[in-house]
């Protein structure tokens, strides 16, 4: 089990290696730039554990708040036999755990403005906060059921490789110019593939175009 403590949000991960758990949960520690912007009146941190078990059987979601450490504690069990189909797929193991997470976040925020009296006036707004965050970061689908894949277009070559995954094909291409193509495939489910096309300036990969197909 690893632990990786930022200011506000702390993330904890258990689960075998050969899914992308620990690192798409890294991901959530972004949350606290949101927190320090809007809601600084938050003197706690959250702290977010994910577990991906061989069974569950037994083993339920928790939340606690420990007044030790000072942290909100959601403690999510997720089942393995959800993730093994998408071993492969970054964004669907993603949406997997977006899935669990989103629902027991609203619960729990709501149940919890009772008895910390800094999330009373703010609880509704911070959740919405985490869901709108949690859309932009491809771990729910948008109010229409899609997920915003045209977040693509506004970050990083490196982000967009976070974001989905290694892709299922890599084509380069040295053009008569001297400049440097790269045309990617992802698969996002078996309805979703994004088409993408990269041109290298100055060192650095930037998007010319890409297609959801």
């Amino acid at each position: 089990m690893l632990s990786l403590i930022m200011e506000r949000i702390r993330v904890v991960s258990d689960s075998p290696g050969y899914i992308k758990v620990r690192e798409i949960s890294k991901e959530l520690r972004s949350f606290t730039k949101i927190i320090e912007d809007k809601y600084n009146q938050i003197d706690f941190d959250f702290l977010f554990c994910f577990r991906a078990l061989y069974s569950t059987m037994g083993i339920n979601s928790k939340v606690r708040f420990d007044k030790g450490d000072n942290t909100l504690g959601m403690d999510l069990i997720m089942s393995l036999d959800e993730f093994n189909p998408y071993k492969t797929n970054v964004a669907m193991q993603r949406l997997i755990m977006g899935k669990h997470l989103f629902p027991f976040f609203a619960e729990n925020i709501k149940k919890y403005k009772s008895k910390l009296p800094n999330l009373k006036s703010i609880a509704e707004d911070l959740t919405e906060d985490m869901r709108l965050f949690l859309i932009d970061n491809l771990w729910l689908p948008d109010d229409n059921g899609n997920l915003k894949l045209s977040v693509i277009e506004t970050v990083s070559y490196e982000k967009a490789m976070a974001l989905l995954g290694n892709p299922i094909r890599k084509k380069f291409t040295n053009m008569e110019n001297g400049q440097k193509i790269q045309d990617l495939l992802w698969e996002i489910d078996k309805e979703t593939k994004i088409l993408a096309q990269y041109k290298l300036i100055d060192k650095i990969w930037i998007l010319q175009k890409y297609k959801i197909e």
